[in-house]
């Protein structure tokens, strides 16, 4: 059961482990290596917002959104309704799935240039750095108040931030990822950030920013394949801080 003040993740295991579910209009990272089922927790909590008839939106940045959705069509999870914003190099389209109708963004790329170009010099045009991934994603929830964002991944973020900052630009990795979370977080809608877990030895600006991480990991014994899930941490919130078993199941995601 969701505690007052919450937000369910849309997986009950994990809601019981997190004291009643995730605080809500806050950000959180899901960590995890490939194929460890951090995608698929994030979009099990998107999919409970479609149930609770809120407007949830997918930040797509390492692969297409058609296929992050394709990827869990054998649950037969009704995602049409989820409004999906293409990050990647080279796109700018936001696309509603139930109508295939696809939305040009507000500003075309050499617009972001001209907005940035007062910090920074613009380098190739396939380039995009998180600035312009940022101003993408103000733009599109100006105009919608989304209950849910899910940004897959921070991963590739930073990859390109670390780009940028090896060509000498001003704004270096870390103030253009706090910018992000921060504007994120003071949009008031509750968030999950993917992506694979960080330098235990460096404390970075999502792990300052966010208020919590869930960890999800997956390993092989034998032919076996061992899924568990643990809460890192959880500002402000009790929480289970045990690692517990998980399944990928027909049904989706399931903490045991």
């Amino acid at each position: 059961m969701v505690a007052e003040g919450r937000i369910s993740t849309g997986i009950p295991g994990l809601d019981r482990m997190l004291g009643g579910g995730l605080m809500s209009g806050r950000p959180y990272l899901v960590t995890g290596g490939t194929g460890s089922g951090k995608s698929l927790l994030a979009l099990s909590f998107l999919l409970e917002g479609l149930r609770e008839g809120e407007e949830v939106l997918l930040v797509a940045v390492d692969e297409p959104p058609n296929e992050i959705l394709e990827n869990v069509r054998a649950f037969g999870w009704d995602l049409s309704s989820i409004r999906t914003l293409d990050a990647n190099p080279g796109t700018r389209a936001i696309k509603r799935m139930s109508d295939v109708q696809e939305i040009r963004a507000l500003s075309d790329l050499k617009t972001m240039r001209d907005i940035s170009s007062e910090t920074r010099r613009t380098g190739d045009s396939d380039d995009i750095s998180i600035q312009s991934i940022h101003l993408k994603l103000r733009q599109q929830m100006g105009g919608i108040h989304f209950k849910r964002v899910v940004v897959d991944s921070l991963t590739s973020i930073r990859r390109f931030a670390m780009k940028a900052s090896e060509r000498g630009d001003i704004q270096p990795e870390r103030t253009e990822i706090q910018s992000l979370l921060r504007f994120l977080s003071e949009s008031e809608v509750t968030t999950l950030i993917t992506g694979t877990p960080a330098d235990p030895m460096v404390l970075s600006p999502e792990e300052i920013l966010t208020r919590g991480e869930i960890l999800v990991t997956r390993k092989w014994v034998g032919d076996r394949s061992i899924r568990q899930i643990k809460i890192v941490r959880m500002r402000g919130s009790a929480h289970d801080p045990e690692r517990r078993p998980f399944a990928i199941t027909p049904q989706g995601f399931v903490v045991g």
